[in-house]
């Protein structure tokens, strides 16, 4: 009898021992993927990120909250409107990736190279709000059309503007030459 009672003890530590782990790897889970931009693609943000109140967490939190609500609206993609989604969710990672790099520079140069993302961010932001808030209220093609247009010109001066961040972070550390001046036709 003795014999069972130990072996009835072992088995409910044992239980409860799985319980834990079982419930520790979840929330390694969902912890890991609430720091994802677009879910399923990994983030190399760090998880601190997920809670940290410094201006890069923020900014990459706002990313992961722009695609979130595109993503929400499923008139977007009963518009036909896949495109313009999967165009400003690569743009996000875009964002997201050189926001990254830019956090992970020496202090003294941080807090304005991760200012320069904050008009990138509010941009994305303003692309997604055109572009979920046209596929709310649209009564007719045309105006989608207009505003899935509005938010492709966003998206263009978007990923004009990472290219200019890009180039002179490239210029800051010597990496980048002037382009040659263009020839003359």
């Amino acid at each position: 009898m003795g014999t069972a009672i130990t072996i009835a003890l072992l088995v409910a530590v044992g239980v409860i021992v799985a319980l834990g782990i079982a419930l520790a790897v979840r929330a390694k889970r969902e912890y890991d993927t609430a720091n994802e931009i677009v879910p399923g693609v990994p983030s190399a943000a760090p998880d601190s990120w997920a809670g940290s109140h410094s201006p890069e967490a923020k900014l990459h939190r706002r990313l992961r909250d722009a695609v979130a609500a595109l993503r929400a609206n499923p008139n977007v993609a009963e518009h036909g409107l896949t495109d313009s989604t999967a165009a400003l969710e690569g743009e996000a990672l875009a964002i997201d990736e050189r926001l990254i790099a830019a956090a992970a520079l020496p202090e003294c140069a941080r807090g304005d190279a991760v200012a320069a993302f904050d008009p990138l961010v509010t941009g994305l932001e303003d692309a997604v709000t055109d572009l979920a808030t046209s596929v709310q209220v649209a009564d007719s093609r045309e105006l989608v059309e207009r505003a899935v247009s509005d938010a492709e010109l966003r998206l263009q001066a978007l990923a004009a503007a990472r290219a200019e961040v890009e180039r002179i972070d490239r210029r800051e550390h010597g990496t980048l030459d002037d382009p040659p001046p263009a020839s003359a036709p």
